[in-house]
């Protein structure tokens, strides 16, 4: 068949890959081209079949590109993997015996590598598993132990087991555990920490913005809870730059560390810097109220009401120490230990004789044996104070 028998495909628009010409799909157009790149997408588009297979098209354009290029990419063909029936008879013999000494090669060295692991650690030969894909069994003792696990896995737990268990005993193990953990890693981490920050050569300028870095990480601690830490920071803010925003959270990290001390401190250090500081006074407050300094906390908690009257923080805790103050008083622990009562002596009326007696009793001169015994009448009952 010659290139007259073909029907001509010009003016069929291009080829969906590439987007090459149809009439370049012919005998002449393709005999012509001299362009390598231009014939390799055309002989691409001839073997994907989307125009069409055209067999002696197709191995025309190869024979055109083979003349022009002999190394090029297009030409190659994909082979399918070679098989016994690939090779002659001698050549599949060399092979074969070839990996089959590779094989009994590999089983050798490993042989070896486990003599010798067994000879240099031979407390370990019992608790090694075999080799795997090897033949090597477990000991007959093992053999037993390993069977009775899996007999008890396959045994089922009874539901009344489950009553048994004590689920919040297990959870406050485990947050105990964390916990226990967490403060000896936190001090092993502090301990590295230094309390100082160097600020050799610093301008005040990098001094400040070092000190508000530091200041930043003792308030991440803060909110997570990691008071110590946070007071680490704080100090370290401070040995860089002292500010009264720094001052003034090392102060409320102590109260909750209930370091009430150093938070007294800090709260001195805040009111010399800025005189009536709310924050400073509020804090200052709470370390008195639990030195048992009252009076001072009441001056310092009306102080912040007098510049704030609505602060209810304040309100509240000058309730608590007012409180305090009041039980505190001597007057009120009498009056909590029992009922005060008032003896008076009674007249007997129905004896007119004794009137005389009587008087004599109020002149001082009668016979007083009846006020001790009921003195000791009253004395004797629970819950009364004699006066």
């Amino acid at each position: 068949m010659t290139s007259k028998d073909y029907p001509s495909l010009w003016g069929f628009g291009t080829t969906k890959t590439f987007k090459i010409p149809i009439e370049h799909l012919d005998f002449k157009y393709i005999e012509k081209c001299s362009d390598v790149k231009h014939l390799e997408k055309i002989l691409c588009v001839l073997r994907s079949g989307e125009e069409g297979y055209y067999p002696e098209l197709t191995e025309f354009c190869e024979k055109r590109l083979k003349n022009l290029a002999p190394k090029s990419r297009a030409l190659r063909k994909d082979k399918p993997a070679a098989t016994a029936s690939s090779f002659t008879e001698e050549e599949w013999e060399k092979i074969d015996g070839d990996l089959k000494s590779w094989v009994s090669e590999i089983k050798r060295e490993e042989n070896r590598m486990h003599f010798h692991g067994t000879e240099t650690f031979p407390g370990m030969k019992d608790h090694l598993p075999p080799v795997r894909g090897s033949s090597s069994c477990l000991p007959v003792g093992q053999e037993k132990h390993s069977k009775n696990k899996l007999a008890k896995k396959k045994i089922p737990r009874d539901y009344a087991e489950w009553d048994k268990f004590d689920v919040e005993k297990e959870c406050s193990k485990i947050d105990e555990d964390y916990k226990e953990k967490t403060v000896i890693d936190n001090k092993s981490h502090l301990s590295k920490i230094e309390r100082q920050v160097d600020t050799a050569g610093l301008t005040e300028k990098d001094r400040g913005l070092l000190a508000v870095r530091e200041k930043e990480k003792g308030n991440e601690a803060f909110n997570s809870g990691d008071y110590e830490e946070a007071v680490m920071y704080y100090t370290r803010s401070i040995s860089a730059f002292p500010t009264v925003a720094a001052y003034n959270n090392r102060a409320q990290a102590e109260i909750k560390l209930q370091n009430w001390n150093s938070a007294f401190q800090d709260c001195e250090k805040v009111l010399q810097l800025e005189p009536g500081n709310i924050k400073a006074l509020l804090r200052r407050a709470t370390t008195y109220k639990h030195q048992n300094k009252l009076q001072e906390a009441i001056e310092d908690l009306r102080k912040v009401l007098d510049v704030e009257p609505d602060n209810d923080l304040a309100k509240k805790t000058l309730s608590e120490v007012e409180r305090d103050v009041k039980n505190s008083e001597p007057g009120s622990r009498t009056q909590s230990k029992g009922k005060r009562m008032v003896i008076e002596e009674v007249e007997n009326s129905e004896d007119e004789d004794e009137k005389g007696s009587g008087r004599k009793h109020e002149d001082g001169s009668g016979d007083k044996s009846k006020i001790p015994s009921l003195f000791w009448l009253f004395r004797e009952l629970p819950g009364y104070i004699i006066s």
